[in-house]
């Protein structure tokens, strides 16, 4: 069923990753730390034997980089790239959507999380996790709280806008016409002219008048185009998946930065959201209220539960930023092996969760789960300098949000994607919080940046990446009508077609970032 369609039913529908779309989004890169005097100092002195809490930005005097978060974003991208150009019926049940599952892909209820279905979660997730990174070197800068409002809401702005060109563009919406494609090829050139940002080589004159004519072609692009497939401009043809998140870095900014001192005061914000959800299951005016929107294409108060990944996500960054913002410089007290063992122990989470709520083995995956839990508690005991108080912290927390999914997983039928459940929230931060873990070890503890440098680069242009796929190199390819069959014989010549084409979107996506040239909001 077409989103114009669900919407003129007038029935409240979840968020979906339609295998039409190309991805999630994230954040922007994280920023690269100046080097000024710093404002003030914060003492590395957080207990090591439990999750820490928020501390106040500050500026650094050696400039640090989050490598694993832009390598966490890039994974999800690249495997949801994947999963995207995955076409037809014909290849094994759990390479889909657990709850949309072949050969109509309509939803069905059926509990289980499959490897399709972290993505959404995930990219709420690390664009949480970059809030606090990139918020703090803002206010270290001086920016005033009504400045920093102001940008949040001028980012959810953009972001809407950039859902609409999406949603005009991609021929899951448009239809899957030679006509369609056309003007898949023409969103994405809008796309480009209105999202790039300057470069510090390009004249800024010259930058401003194309920035200029980008913007009025996007809106006479989103006012005309309808009018080639017979349709006109409607505000429900948007990418659902682009719309939810620029609800989640709003909501995520305004609860991180009122409570960035203060963790007990953001956990009652997560208790509060979770209130409100289990509200909404019965009947009452909560759930009239949980349900109703006057613009629903912009907002409507079931995104509140987002806050269930997004306030995991917005810890997670904070301890990422203890360790960017501490200057130590010793080396490791964690042997290698003792490192190599943790991101073994935190990336095993993953596998165990998806394959033990697919196969519905959920009390084995759960006790595994605790065992795991305190093999990692003892794997980073006594951290002794600051990335393995992050690594730690960040550990303990992924556990917790782990075994509380867990065991809410019983709760509304089992675990499931479509439709949301606290169980998936919850759960999918810890998972993504431990592949976070992982990555940590890996690049920022043990320094290996380079086996992950494609995932990184990816993870700079999470906008580019989201659309190269399935509005640019699929809308191409498809327009060259002797090339639509290529490698579609077999399940497996597809899908080696279809992995063809996700390189050619990370080969596009890193050119474009090693030249410095990023889509931003």
């Amino acid at each position: 069923m077409s989103p114009d369609h669900k919407a003129a039913a007038g029935e409240p529908q979840p968020i979906v990753v339609h295998p039409a779309v190309n991805g999630e989004i994230g954040t922007e890169p994280l920023p690269e730390w100046p080097e000024p005097r710093p404002l003030l100092t914060v003492r590395d002195t957080a207990p090591a034997d439990a999750p820490v809490a928020p501390v106040a930005p500050v500026t650094k005097s050696e400039s640090r980089r989050a490598h694993s978060l832009d390598a966490l974003r890039g994974l999800f991208l690249v495997s949801m790239t994947l999963g995207f150009a995955l076409r037809g019926q014909d290849y094994p049940v759990w390479m889909y959507h657990r709850q949309m599952p072949p050969p109509d892909f309509s939803v069905v209820p059926i509990a289980g999380l499959g490897w399709r279905d972290l993505a959404y979660g995930a990219f709420l997730f690390t664009m949480a996790a970059a809030l606090p990174l990139t918020l703090s070197r803002r206010i270290a800068k001086g920016e005033t709280e009504i400045a920093v409002m102001l940008g949040a809401i001028k980012r959810y702005a953009l972001l809407l806008f950039f859902a609409l060109l999406v949603g005009h563009s991609n021929t899951y919406f448009t239809g899957y016409t030679q006509t369609s494609r056309v003007i898949g090829l023409v969103g994405l050139v809008a796309m480009g002219l209105v999202f790039t940002r300057k470069k510090a080589d390009w004249g800024e004159r010259t930058y401003s008048l194309v920035h200029r004519f980008g913007w009025v072609f996007a809106i006479a692009f989103l006012a005309l185009s309808p009018l080639a497939y017979g349709q006109t401009f409607s505000f429900t043809r948007i990418d659902d998946v682009i719309a939810g998140l620029a609800f989640a870095s709003l909501a995520g900014i305004v609860v991180w930065y009122f409570t960035r001192e203060n963790l007990v005061a953001r956990l009652a914000v997560l208790a509060f959201a979770v209130a409100l959800f289990l509200g909404s299951r019965d009947d009452g005016w909560l759930q009239q209220w949980w349900w109703s929107s006057p613009a629903p294409w912009a907002f409507a108060p079931s995104r509140l539960a987002l806050l269930t990944i997004v306030i995991p996500g917005t810890i997670a960054g904070d301890a990422v930023l203890r360790w960017m913002n501490s200057t130590e410089t010793q080396a490791l007290s964690w042997g290698r092996g003792r490192m190599l063992g943790l991101a073994a122990l935190a990336a095993a989470f993953t596998p165990l969760l998806v394959v033990g709520t697919y196969t519905r083995e959920v009390h084995i995956a759960t006790q595994l789960c605790i065992a795991m839990t305190i093999g990692g508690a003892l794997l980073t005991m006594r951290p002794a300098t600051s990335v393995e108080r992050a690594v730690r912290s960040l550990f303990l927390w992924g556990a917790a949000w782990i075994l509380l999914g867990m065991f809410m997983e019983p709760f509304q039928g089992g675990i499931k994607k479509v439709p949301e459940t606290l169980s998936y929230f919850f759960t999918v931060a810890g998972i993504t919080t431990m592949l976070l873990v992982s990555l940590m070890v890996l690049v920022d503890g043990l320094g290996r940046k380079r086996g992950t440098s494609a995932l990184i680069d990816v993870g700079h242009n999470p906008l580019l990446m989201y659309v190269v796929l399935s509005v640019g190199i699929t809308c191409a390819l498809e327009l060259i009508e002797p090339l639509r069959g290529v490698m579609r014989g077999s399940p497996w010549t597809s899908f080696a077609r279809s992995a063809i084409e996700t390189a050619m979107a990370v080969l596009i996506v890193r050119y474009v970032t090693h030249r410095r040239v990023y889509w931003r909001t």
